[in-house]
This record gives C-alpha cells, structure tokens and sequence, in this order.
C-alpha cells in the first residue's frame, strides 16, 4: 500500500526560483523544479528538445515561486519580467499542446513541423528586439532630460490646484495688435552676412622681396634660392621671392640657372656683356608691377 507524501518530499517537489540581478535578463532567473535545476531559458531548451516532460512542470506554482522573487529584487525588474514571460509563454503552449489530444491530419503534421523551429533562436530575437525597445526608450528619456525647451506639468500637481480651486489672476485680455506685432517680429528675417574677400590682401610686395635679392647679390657673387627661403613658413612669401626673381630675369638684371630638374635654382647679377647683348637693362629706379598684370 502506497504512503502518503511526507511534508519533505512536498516541499521539495514545490517550485523554488532565484533571480540574481547581477546578470543579463534572459539569464538572471533561475528554477527548481522535478527533474531540474539550473536556468529558465534551459529547461525550455531542454523541453523543446524533448528531453524533459513538460507535465511534470507546474507552471502555475512556477509563476507564483517567481513574484515572490521578484518582489525581492529592485533594479531593472522590467527585463527580467519580459524575459520571463517569453520562456513562460513558450512553455504555456508546449503543456497546452501536450494536454491536448493529436489527431493525425493535415493540421497535425503542420503542428509537428512548427515544433521544429529553435525555441533558443527564438527568445534570443525576442530578447534583441525587446533590447532595441529599451534602448531606444531611454535615449528619447535622455534627451527630453536635456532638452531646455521640454515643460510639463505633472498630473498630481494639476489634480491638486483643481481641487484647491485656483484660477489665474484677473487680468485685462491682451490686445490682438499686440499679438499680431509679436508675429510680425518674429517674421522678420536677418540680413545676409558680409560675403568675405575672394582672396587675401599680400602681406608682402614684390618690390620689397626683389630689395632682398638684390642685397644678397651685393654681398655675394651668387645666391641660391632655397637658401634664400630658408626658414620662411609663409607661402605667400615664398611665392612672391619666386615671382620678383622671375621679375628680375626680365629686367635683365640677374641670370637664374638651374642644372638639373628640382635642384638648386642659383642666381647671379648680369654682367655687362650680357646686358649689352640683350638690348639693355631696364632702368633700375623704376618701381615693379606689383599688380602682377606683366605675368597676365
């Protein structure tokens, strides 16, 4: 004759759930039951699988085990209330398919293979949606925080000054020029910037940059230009060296010779012979095109 369950054997077939708040949501609840201890989403698995009767799973007193856990826990309750009503659901409709009887028609065969799909497939996609859900949710609550132009008015506040029976001061009504005015300045469109220069006044002259050539000749038979340029960082200057040097070829009062492609570029005063063959010099007085119109 068969004995009646002890008190022990009853405790011990009663759920028991744990929930730890350190870990991720689809991972933080954990179950006891018959046959089984370890995580939610496993004895899904494990069911779906067909690895664990699903009827010896009371999921009624499966539910009530995990309030009273939940009840302990205070930080993100939400995931793990959506994690455990989707392994929940799943499980709801295993044991209600498992209760029913099957008839071997078309509709069986369609149920067998929808059996097929991977319940862990499954619950992780429900869980990555429900994550972009969250996240975006938080990223609007962010930014309505830091929005300086968001007011609202709280509905316990509004509730409260009904019941106190406020009303705005007596006021006069305000007068429709004036609100018609307001719009009119609001119309108004600022004018257009300033459009800057298209280019840059120089900061230096040819004449003046010609001035140090003809120095540096007077203190040597010949100069190089990139000792000439050593040191100077503006390109602007160097540009304008390199046109008053060019200027100066013109004039017939240096020759510029250069041996070899992107070498040395050396510079010398004419000599006499070599005026007098080119026609003449021009006179050295006068000033130079600084407006550039003789390299047009």
């Amino acid at each position: 004759m068969p004995t009646a369950p002890t008190i022990e054997a009853a405790v011990s077939l009663t759920p028991r759930v744990r929930i730890d708040p350190d870990r991720r949501p689809d991972s933080a609840t954990s179950v006891s039951v018959a046959d089984f201890d370890g995580p939610l989403g496993l004895l899904l698995t494990l069911i779906e699988a067909r690895h664990l009767d699903v009827l010896t799973v009371p999921l009624g007193a499966l539910a009530g085990a995990y309030l009273e856990a939940l009840a302990t826990v205070e930080s993100d309750r939400l995931g793990t209330i959506s994690s455990f009503v989707t392994v929940a659901s799943q499980l709801i409709l295993i044991k209600s398919r498992a209760l029913l009887p099957r008839h071997q028609d078309a509709d069986a065969t369609q149920l067998d293979a929808g059996e097929l799909v991977d319940p862990e497939g499954e619950l992780r996609a429900r869980l990555l949606l429900y994550r972009a859900h969250r996240d975006a949710g938080r990223r609007l609550d962010e930014a309505a925080q830091q929005g300086g132009g968001l007011f609202r008015r709280e509905p316990g506040a509004a509730h409260a000054t009904a019941l106190a029976g406020a009303r705005p001061v007596d006021a006069p009504s305000l007068d429709v020029a004036l609100l018609v005015a307001a719009l009119d300045g609001l119309a108004q469109l600022a004018p257009p910037p300033d459009i800057p220069p298209e280019a840059m006044a120089r900061s230096v002259t040819l004449t003046e940059r010609a001035d140090v050539i003809r120095a540096a000749l007077q203190e040597a038979t010949s100069i190089v230009l990139q000792d000439l340029l050593r040191g100077v960082r503006d390109r602007t200057v160097m540009a304008v060296t390199f046109l008053a040097m060019l200027e100066l070829v013109k004039r017939r009062e240096i020759v510029v010779e250069q041996a070899e492609p992107f070498g040395p570029i050396i510079a010398r005063g004419t000599t006499p012979e070599e005026r007098s063959g080119s026609g003449g010099a021009d006179a050295p007085d006068e000033p130079l095109d600084d407006r550039l119109e003789s390299f047009a």
